[in-house]
């Protein structure tokens, strides 16, 4: 059973990122939709960056909690059938309490052991350290692929466990990520509210970023992406009028093609944002 439910991670992050910017633009693809068409119809909005945050939850197995990636959508993400990078980033928890927070219908979830607060109000970040924004993390696409285990992209399985935590460590500490996956990763996870201080400067520069530029007549018209060390500008109204589904990939399944589309575990959600110029430094 899921440790908190993605629809639950998908309303708390959307509550926050509307507060912090009340005029960014956002969107939460169905399932089926193509965040490959979706992002370019985002970043026209006007001047300023689109990303699209792909939100996991964890599986809660006894006293542990273990994330597992969909490797398929991961490499759909890293390498497009076609048009630019992607500005995906991942978004996941680490559960400091044991089992899935469930409840009777009607019933509101109890505060796990150590808790003050029942999870209803963990939304609100005057809880203090069980506020969500204290225990989720956020990465790259780029990155969480450096910290997946060796040959996940060659083999036959659909999934790869990027983590399994104990839920012993305290609400709001930042886990021992080196012990979790076993080596030292080049990029650690970034806190909640972290990244988003990263996002509204010049960051995160691990992962591909996405920044609309206006003409003298403030139309957007085009997209600058970073991706590392490169950067390449691209013209909207191409981006707008490609035919998405008729380029697909040869050779994959149905349920493979989408880089948006769901998983066999469904223990995920996406939701896409603008921020205007004007909340960025």
């Amino acid at each position: 059973m899921r440790s908190i439910p993605e629809k639950t991670l998908e309303h708390w992050t959307s509550i926050y990122l509307s507060n912090r910017f009340p005029n960014g633009a956002l969107w939460w693809p169905t399932s089926g939709e193509d965040v490959l068409a979706e992002l370019p119809r985002l970043a026209s909005s006007g001047p300023g960056k689109t990303l699209a945050l792909e939100l996991k939850t964890t599986e809660a197995r006894g006293a542990t909690h273990v994330l597992e990636i969909d490797t398929r959508q991961l490499a759909n993400y890293l390498n497009p059938p076609s048009g630019p990078p992607l500005p995906v980033y991942y978004v996941f928890p680490t559960p400091y309490w044991t089992g899935p927070l469930t409840s009777r219908s009607g019933a509101t979830p109890t505060a796990p052991a150590g808790s003050s607060s029942k999870p209803p109000e963990w939304w609100r970040r005057r809880v203090g350290p069980q506020w969500f924004g204290d225990w989720l993390h956020v990465l790259s696409a780029r990155s969480l692929a450096k910290m997946l285990p060796t040959g996940w992209a060659t083999g036959p399985e659909r999934k790869s466990t990027l983590f399994t935590l104990t839920s012993s460590h305290l609400a709001g500490r930042t886990p021992d990520w080196p012990r979790l996956i076993g080596h030292r990763p080049s990029t650690s996870p970034t806190t909640w509210a972290a990244f988003w201080k990263l996002v509204t400067r010049c960051g995160p520069t691990d992962g591909v970023r996405w920044r609309t530029f206006a003409n003298r007549g403030d139309q957007p018209t085009q997209v600058l992406v970073l991706d590392g060390p490169e950067q390449h500008l691209w013209s909207l109204d191409p981006l707008l009028d490609r035919p998405w589904p008729q380029r697909k990939p040869r050779g994959l399944a149905a349920e493979d093609t989408g880089v948006a589309g769901t998983t066999e575990s469904g223990n995920d959600e996406r939701v896409l944002l603008h921020i205007p110029d004007t909340a960025l430094t």
